[in-house]
């Protein structure tokens, strides 16, 4: 054998030897591309479950509306409820548009980022949810009107109404408060902190840490 004809051997050997590599790279960006996906799998089968449940939340709440007295405290409770459990549909709707729209095929640092814009919209939704408790009133009164068949507002003790009013006055700047802080990357307090990343996800914070396996893997 030559050396022209050694080198063009050579040639050969490492065209196929870097094709199979390039092979071997695609195939184990697919297979660690589907372990980012598992996740978010998980995350779409719940957030169609919050759906449904919502939307069966919503019917009874709209159904208890127009069955109880109108302008009644249970009535005015169901339409404040329904409110937010449209507000919920909506969250979970959103969520799932989002996750529709995820293209795994995008590069990696484009794919993190339309993950974190879903993690923001959690985030959103999550402290919309919680603007909600200084109206934990809303529950007592129809709860209490639909298993018990007692209008509460009715038969309480005014004190016992006063002083409820009265503490629900003094969540709402409370409430104010935690949803700002929830709004912040940095909070100043570390329960704060962790309950944000508790509402931000562990699907997504999943996904994103194997993209970012893949990332520091193909770097």
């Amino acid at each position: 054998m030559t050396f022209e004809e050694w080198q063009k051997d050579w040639a050969a050997y490492q065209r196929r030897l870097d094709h199979n590599q390039h092979i071997n790279e695609t195939i184990l960006d697919k297979l660690q591309r589907q372990e980012a996906r598992y996740p978010l799998r998980r995350l779409w089968a719940l957030r169609w479950l919050e759906v449904k449940i919502w939307l069966l939340l919503l019917a009874g709440l709209w159904y208890c509306t127009a069955a109880f007295q109108a302008w009644s405290a249970p009535q005015l409770s169901a339409i404040v409820l329904a409110l937010f459990a449209t507000a919920g549909i909506i969250g979970s709707t959103g969520q799932l548009i989002l996750l529709a729209r995820l293209d795994y095929k995008k590069p990696i640092l484009e794919l993190q980022a339309d993950i974190r814009q879903l993690r923001a919209h959690q985030l959103l939704f999550s402290r919309l949810l919680i603007s909600s408790v200084p109206f934990y009133m809303a529950h007592i009164f129809f709860w209490f009107r639909l298993l018990l068949g007692i209008d509460l507002y009715q038969v309480a003790d005014p004190l016992w109404l006063n002083a409820q009013i009265g503490f629900s006055a003094l969540l709402l700047p409370a409430t104010a408060w935690l949803v700002r802080e929830l709004g912040k990357t940095n909070p100043r307090f570390a329960w704060v902190g962790q309950l944000r990343a508790h509402l931000l996800g562990k699907e997504a914070r999943q996904a994103l840490s194997e993209l970012e396996d893949i990332r520091r893997f193909s770097n």
